[in-house]
């Protein structure tokens, strides 16, 4: 009877789509705004929706005096055009959003940015017609740098999806994964851990120039010394070149041959020699490296390969701490045990992991990674507005230094409006991710350092997080909240849409 309840509720939710002009009116369910040092929460267990719950149940009932009768939030999606795939999966997830909240003042307004600035201009101005409270989106830089204009003018704050932080600030709130923080996270429990030389290999992209400047200023921050960096190309046949100077692998090479010469000169008779050459065969190698630990903020088959040239040169990992970011999320890890025991920093799975499978049943395919932003864009707004009459989606309210706890975990944005998050950090393993540090409760309790402050840069390629986004789905393109780090030939001769 409760399966079949919850089937009906999920009916329910793809019939009740459209409203009319393309308006979505669903009610949904959030819990209320936490207490003077917790962040605003929403109720987990609803994910999937209870069997039990009722979708007529208005939570405005409990709202004293006369509220509005409509709260309006824009969305900004690619719905056509090459991007359409993961812009309908990002509408997908608000859907569900609303569908959780069960406030029946909330609306959502969606509009076709076609992936382009000048789609996403005219999909503004449309938008702006109908009086949005508050924007979600648009997915690319370049469009949220397009309509940001529009957006200051009409005195409307906008939460996009793109990983490019120069569009951040002045009403533009980014909900992304920022790779500064995971590079941070991972840095700092790793100095915890008494790993003091650092060492890094980064991508020749302004990606890679990007996380070079967080790296040093972390290691830097933490008063850890950065004894090496090379830059490898977009090719995977070209990565011998910087593993090996990393890695000093010719100059301990040679030690090695030395000895080996020097051993066999003394001759047969001397069995000190002899057994010291039977040792030396184990090895191709003499000396360490000068770092203990390196990062390697790659992902999908680069990462593979990296790593594999990077224990091919005798960079132990028993002996070197492997370090990485959500980039490593990734199950195909699991395949390379050259990295296991490698450390990364990420959001907590556990609540994504139910929302990904509950996003598959309801729409019977599964949804690209950042699906879970649309669906906390949209319940972070829920949040605001649950016990007030007027919806305030003011910047004070959005920057609430309490943060909000989503699907992804804890978050909260800064003044300047770039996200921060709470990350767990994972340790690679056969067959698993275990936690080895678990994500903060809150940001009250626990030092939380000032976000980096970075230097402008040029736009970088945005990376893909390809544990659930098919690259068929998810094309190249700029400013997606996983930034996309072009490492593959094939990929890097893509052009930009």
């Amino acid at each position: 009877m409760r399966k079949k309840r919850q089937r009906k509720l999920e009916s329910i939710l793809k019939l009740r789509l459209v409203k009319y002009f393309g308006i979505f009116f669903i009610a949904l369910a959030l819990s209320g705004c936490g207490g003077e040092n917790v962040p605003m929460m929403r109720d987990m267990s609803s994910i999937p929706p209870s069997p039990t719950a009722d979708i007529t149940q208005d939570i405005t009932a409990d709202i004293p005096g006369k509220a509005r009768q409509e709260i309006r939030l824009g969305l900004l999606l690619p719905l056509t055009g090459s991007d359409a795939a993961i812009g309908k999966a990002l509408l997908n997830a608000a859907t569900l959003a609303l569908f959780d909240s069960r406030d029946k003042r909330l609306v959502l307004l969606p509009f076709d940015t076609r992936g382009t600035a000048d789609g996403a201009i005219k999909a503004m101005s449309h938008l702006l017609e109908q009086g949005p409270d508050l924007i979600i989106g648009p997915l690319f830089s370049h469009s949220i740098a397009a309509v940001r204009p529009l957006a200051r003018q009409a005195g409307i704050n906008v939460i996009g999806f793109s990983s490019d932080h120069s569009v951040a600030g002045d009403g533009i709130f980014l909900l992304n994964f920022p790779m500064e923080e995971q590079i941070e996270r991972v840095i700092r429990f790793a100095s915890d851990r008494g790993y003091a030389k650092y060492a890094a290999l980064m991508p020749e992209s302004p990606y890679g120039t990007r996380a070079l400047e967080i790296f040093g200023k972390v290691v830097t921050r933490q008063e850890r010394e950065l004894i090496s960096v090379e830059f490898y190309p977009p090719d995977s046949s070209k990565l011998v070149a910087p593993v090996k100077n990393i890695a000093k692998y010719d100059a301990r090479r040679n030690r090695y041959d030395r000895e080996i010469d020097f051993l066999e000169k003394l001759g047969e008779d001397d069995d000190l020699a002899q057994e010291m050459l039977d040792e030396l065969k184990n090895i191709e190698t003499l000396g360490e490296v000068e770092f203990d630990a390196i990062l390697l903020p790659e992902g999908g088959a680069m990462l593979t390969t990296l790593a594999a040239w990077v224990s091919y040169y005798e960079i132990d990992p028993a002996r070197i701490k492997i370090l990485g970011t959500g980039l490593w999320d990734d199950e195909m890890l699991f395949f390379e045990p050259q990295l296991y025991g490698g450390w990364f920093a990420a959001p907590d799975h556990q609540a994504s992991q139910k929302f990904r499978q509950r996003y598959q049943n309801v729409y019977g395919q599964a949804g690209p990674r950042l699906i879970t932003l649309a669906y906390d864009a949209v319940a972070m707004a829920a949040t605001l507005v649950r016990h007030e009459k007027i919806p305030d989606f003011s910047a004070e309210q959005i920057t609430n230094a309490n943060g909000f706890y989503g699907i992804e975990g804890l978050f909260r944005f800064a003044p300047s409006g770039v996200i921060e998050r709470g990350l767990v950090i994972y340790e690679v393993g056969p067959k698993e991710f275990t936690i080895i540090d678990p994500a903060p409760k809150n940001f009250i309790d626990r030092d939380m350092p000032d976000p980096l402050q970075v230097s402008d840069a040029p736009e970088f390629e945005p990376e893909d997080h390809s544990e659930a986004a098919d690259l068929a789905v998810l094309p190249v393109n700029d400013g997606r909240p996983f930034p996309y780090n072009p490492v593959q030939k094939d990929v890097a001769d893509e052009v930009d849409q």
